[in-house]
């Protein structure tokens, strides 16, 4: 009985501790092409903010590929609002030279519209030409 006894005891316990330590809540963690897709869709509403701000900077409508969101940030002073930077080539004509690297950072601190807060721009040399990422 006394070997039993403490035999019993260590199998209740780890019964118990089994039981009582299993969660059925699992952490979602984000994948590859669930953070894609909503990438995909903040460019689609930036898209006329995106189109203006290079019309703009450079004085001229320019076309554009090879957008990607760099960075997001969500700002809480005074109201709670974002700065979105977005990094964009731009070609001309049938994705002929320059190609120009563009850097924007959009925010909606003063309203619902999507304002350039900065934009970095510099030609691309033929060798710094890189693919785009994989669309969906």
């Amino acid at each position: 009985m006394k070997k039993i006894l403490p035999l019993v005891t260590l199998i209740v316990s780890i019964a118990f501790l089994t039981l009582f330590s299993y969660s059925h809540v699992q952490a979602k963690t984000e994948t590859k092409n669930e953070i894609q897709l909503r990438d995909d869709v903040i460019l689609d509403l930036l898209f006329p903010s995106i189109y203006k701000a290079l019309e703009e900077h450079f004085g001229k409508p320019k076309q554009d590929y090879c957008e990607q969101i760099l960075q997001i940030e969500k700002k809480v002073e005074p109201y709670r609002y974002f700065n979105v930077t977005v990094q964009l080539t731009t070609f001309e004509g049938a994705h002929d030279f320059p190609y120009d690297l563009v850097t924007i950072t959009f925010s909606n601190k003063n309203g619902m519209e999507w304002r350039a807060i900065d934009i970095k721009s510099r030609t691309l040399k033929p060798n710094e030409i890189t693919k785009c990422r994989d669309s969906l």
